[in-house]
């Protein structure tokens, strides 16, 4: 049957046989799918370029509010603040939705945590299958440091690296004490002591329970803080000045230099040390009970075998480090090759050491019954192991400010530089 060409039929038939017509329908059809999937692709780009560029600010807000927060007590309000700027600078740029920011500061890990939530964009395609809100980004901070750094523990393995028995105390509330030793109990604190700190870190686990560490137990696995006076030169040692000198009921003045064979400073002595460096070789600084020393502006290099102090119960020891020369900052220097030692103070009044006490194979035993360092600008230790037993109240102040004794780098008030976690 032939069609009329005027009728319906004829029209419609006229439409499928013609390739012209054919073209012009298939494209209507098609066209919208191809712009649709360009326009869903161009879309989820933007989602994904807007999520990088959410992601850099919480990174960026993230260091920078760790930074403030460490510098102000951690405070939560000082780093939301930061945030918050860091938002309202990229509104426009890098923010197109609007974003509400979640900021968690963690005081005891020294850590600041910033998540991000963007949403009411206006995506074409993305929006129906991303849910809301439509980006969710977080990133955290950490300082490794506290602000002032006062005890280090070298030693890496053995137990007690910073050890408390008894009753004895730390009190460092403004710095930071680190034990580095993998030891699991590497740290300890029995009995009825106490360890005060503004921040207690260690590299292996610790041993006592939370009363001896103010409630505020100890971090674990710690990065190991490397020995910051590693470089430091030592001054030099020239000839004896001095052999197995012993200074009995003496009452005057020693002058710096090489005292071989150690020096003793007897019971009921009262003793002016003039201004440099003692250097103490093959024996040991004895200052006896009773007795009276007076060293400022000096320091003391241990080199040698026994080469090494006691400060016995009833002596009275003022010493305040060089502010300048070979032992600036320094109180005591043991020789890096000098064999293992006990440095020992049973002083009661042992109550201003100003300075840096760098024993790199040195055992520092505290056995007072006393406040020790409390008359002190500041205090740093650095030491194989800390030891303290009996009731010593080991007082470490951070009072930079107070005093020319220069703070050698790496211990004392340290640059806090955050970095980002994963």
């Amino acid at each position: 049957m032939k069609l009329h060409p005027h009728t319906p039929f004829g029209r419609l038939s006229d439409l499928v046989q013609s390739r012209t017509g054919n073209f012009a329908l298939m494209s209507a059809i098609v066209a919208p799918v191809f712009i649709g999937l360009a326009g869903a692709a161009v879309d989820f780009n933007s989602l994904i370029s807007h999520k990088s560029n959410l992601q850099d600010i919480a990174d960026a807000s993230a260091l920078a509010s760790a930074k403030e927060a460490s510098l102000n007590g951690w405070s939560a309000k000082a780093a939301s603040a930061i945030v918050e700027g860091y938002l309202e600078a990229h509104k426009g740029s890098g923010i197109n939705g609007t974003v509400d920011a979640k900021v968690e500061v963690d005081s005891v890990r020294r850590q600041v945590k910033v998540t991000l939530a963007e949403d009411n964009h206006p995506y074409f395609v993305a929006g129906y299958f991303v849910g809301t809100p439509q980006i969710v980004v977080s990133s955290t901070a950490r300082t490794n440091n506290s602000s002032n750094i006062c005890v280090i523990g070298l030693d890496e393995s053995d137990s007690g690296t910073v050890s408390l028995q008894t009753n004895a105390v730390i009190s460092a509330p403004k710095c930071a004490v680190y034990a580095n030793s993998d030891s699991t109990t590497g740290l300890t604190a029995t009995g009825n002591s106490n360890l005060i700190a503004q921040l207690t870190c260690t590299a292996g686990g610790y041993a006592g329970v939370p009363k001896n560490y103010n409630q505020q137990l100890p971090l674990t696995d710690c990065p190991v803080v490397t020995d910051p006076l590693v470089s430091r030169p030592a001054p030099p040692v020239g000839a004896c000045k001095e052999k197995d000198a012993v200074y009995s009921h003496y009452i005057g003045t020693l002058q710096p230099g090489v005292y071989c064979g150690g020096l003793t400073i007897k019971a009921s002595s009262e003793v002016t040390l003039k201004p440099g460096v003692y250097v103490i070789k093959d024996g040991p600084l004895v200052i006896e009970s009773s007795s009276v020393v007076d060293a400022k502006g000096v320091g003391f290099y241990f080199t040698g075998a026994n080469a090494s102090f006691m400060f016995e119960s009833s002596s009275q020891v003022d010493i305040e480090a060089p502010v300048s020369g070979p032992l600036a900052g320094l109180v005591a220097f043991q020789d890096r090759e000098s064999p293992e030692a006990d440095f020992v103070i049973t002083s009661n009044k042992a109550r201003k050491l100003i300075g840096t006490i760098y024993l790199p194979n040195g055992n520092l035993i505290v056995a007072a019954n006393n406040k020790v360092a409390d008359g002190s600008a500041y205090t740093a230790i650095v030491v194989r192991r800390l030891q303290l037993s009996k009731a010593p109240n080991l007082v470490l102040n951070t009072n930079y400010g107070e005093t020319l004794v220069p703070v050698p780098d790496g211990v004392g008030p340290q640059d806090s530089a955050p970095r980002l976690i994963y």
